[in-house]
């Protein structure tokens, strides 16, 4: 039997998607399925590693709205050529059986830039498209704030939604001496060993993440902190926070093997305005670190016990700052670092494969 699972672009694991989609078609093979991966950008050994076989489509040379249209299209197309038993569908097709969506660009355009969403912005479109003229018989959530809104905003049938939290790779994150990574990390870029660096560590959009914040609100810790270092990895990171501070700040470009980059902190922090989830967050708690985050993170829904007092009461400068500054309560870190261990073990790919299944199962898609 076959699954065909769909994302368009699958070039790379630097964002928090072609992750999931890996881990899926990791688990559809293992119970015996053939596990197809269909792109128009792909990295074939990539999705070869991890039991997929890969179909790869003819990418629209302009981009745009129907260069979307077009990879729909050539989807629809192999599946009534193939007619697998399950088909998934990360925010790019039409019709599929299991939808998923990871951003709420609706809700996030209106926090953002506090106006509702053009008409015709290009994901708006489609993901419109996809929940009111699309078929689905479950779409699932990455976090119970997407659910909310997406619920609402698309007067969708509860019963058809559900939430079920991204995962993390515990054998890919797990190593056996995390002290001599943080040494060799920071040594490699510059950072004094005792320093205690708070980072962000992410794909890109800066805006949304709210780098500008986190620039301002940690040069006040710094004023009373002044072992503090700043760690900001990403794609493309504007100029313009660049010039906001010049010491005692490292900006990295983005890495594949990102845990090395996460054992190089002493505190993770993503203030943004939205995160539908945030796989990094969960990462990040993994590897034994604090996390300052927001409550329109989806991530912060799965902290537990004291980590959650670190959870910002409203999106503002001062407020940040005073959630940094908990950090360096040596008996409060301690406690929150090994708590965030253990939740985030809670979230293994095992975990999260085998509630996909129970869901699948509970609404007669397997």
């Amino acid at each position: 039997m076959k699954v065909l699972i769909s994302r368009k672009d699958l070039r790379d694991t630097a964002s928090g998607v072609p992750k999931k989609v890996l881990q899926e078609l990791q688990f559809f093979n293992g119970l015996g399925y053939e596990s197809f991966a269909i792109a128009e950008t792909m990295n074939v050994p990539m999705v070869q590693e991890f039991k997929g076989i890969p179909v790869k489509t003819f990418r629209w040379p302009v981009s745009g709205y129907f260069r979307r249209k077009f990879y729909q299209m050539q989807v629809d197309r192999w599946i009534k050529k193939h007619a697998p038993k399950l088909v998934i569908g990360h925010g790019d097709i039409l019709n599929q059986d299991v939808l998923y969506i990871h951003n709420c660009v609706h809700l996030a355009n209106e926090l953002i830039e506090g106006k509702p969403l053009p008409k015709d912005h290009e994901v708006g479109q489609i993901h419109e498209a996809i929940l009111t003229k699309g078929k689905f018989k479950l779409l699932v959530c990455n976090s119970k704030m997407m659910k909310n809104d997406l619920e609402k905003r698309f007067n969708l049938d509860p019963s058809k939604v559900v939430v079920i939290y991204p995962e993390v790779n515990l054998k890919k994150f797990k190593v056996d001496d995390s002290a001599a990574i943080q040494r060799e990390w920071r040594t490699k870029l510059g950072i004094p060993l005792d320093a205690f660096v708070i980072g962000l560590v992410t794909s890109g959009n800066f805006k949304k993440r709210n780098l500008g914040m986190l620039i301002e609100a940690f040069k006040e810790v710094q004023k009373k902190h002044p072992d503090a270092w700043l760690f900001v990895a990403g794609g493309n990171i504007d100029q313009k926070y660049k010039d906001m501070i010049s010491e005692r700040v490292t900006f990295a470009p983005t890495l594949i093997d990102v845990k090395n980059y996460y054992y190089l902190l002493d505190a993770f922090c993503l203030p943004a305005h939205i995160e539908e989830f945030g796989r990094s967050v969960l990462e990040a708690m993994y590897c034994g670190k604090p996390v300052v985050t927001t409550k329109t993170v989806g991530a912060s829904e799965i902290l537990e016990g004291r980590a959650r007092e670190l959870i910002l009461d409203s999106i503002t400068k001062s407020d940040l700052v005073a959630k940094l500054e908990k950090l360096f309560e040596s008996d409060f870190y301690l406690e929150v670092m090994k708590a965030n261990i253990i939740t985030s073990q809670k979230l293994s790919a095992d975990n999260q494969n085998k509630q996909l299944a129970e869901v699948l199962k509970a609404h007669k898609i397997l």
